[in-house]
């Protein structure tokens, strides 16, 4: 963007000067095409940043994140219940239940532990993306188009300026050619 605010700012002020060397004061006229041209190229950005708008608005985002199976086993958790109760030692029937419970709810905690990890990372990776948006692509697209928009708003006021006094307009870029002109001829 550098160089195109470099080459239009260098073609403007070439393109006075060869209008200074001219009879004819043309500055009218191309202070109206300068400021068509800075029209369009604000129209052409405000189009393609509308487009661009309305093709974000349609993305789905799909979810990366694994499918969880809530659905209950229909294997009976419990094991130590299908024998039945032992008559003959039902205290040792009742802690093998116990130790059977015991287990299920280790194995319980463990895996309530391994899914809220789970969810925590699903967080930060969340949190880091929205941190990245913020930071780097949303500034990066919002400003795609203000060097060219900044250029011209430029090219508009000096537009404007060869629009509102053409005569004078011409008047400072005839003596700018007079003294090329000058400065060549004695070369």
């Amino acid at each position: 963007m550098t160089y195109v605010v470099a080459i239009s700012t260098i073609l403007i002020l070439a393109v006075s000067i060869a209008l200074g060397f001219l009879d004819d004061n043309w500055f009218i006229a191309f202070g109206l095409a300068i400021v068509v041209v800075s029209a369009v190229t604000s129209m052409i950005l405000a189009f393609n940043g509308g487009r661009k708008a309305a093709k974000a608005e349609k993305i789905s985002y799909e979810s990366y994140a694994p499918v969880i199976d809530d659905k209950t086993s229909h294997f009976i958790k419990f094991s130590a219940g299908i024998m039945g109760v032992d008559t003959r030692n039902p205290t040792k029937h009742l802690q093998d239940q116990i130790d059977e419970l015991k287990k299920a709810s280790f194995q319980d905690e463990k895996t309530f532990r391994s899914f809220n990890k789970l969810a925590n990372y699903r967080i930060d990776i969340c949190l880091a993306q929205i941190r990245y948006h913020e930071d780097v692509t949303l500034p990066k697209i919002l400003g795609q188009g203000s060097g060219a928009i900044i250029l011209a708003g430029i090219l508009t006021i000096i537009g404007s300026a060869y629009l509102a006094v053409p005569s004078s307009m011409y008047d400072i870029f005839s003596g700018i050619a007079t003294v090329l002109r000058a400065l060549l001829i004695k070369q």
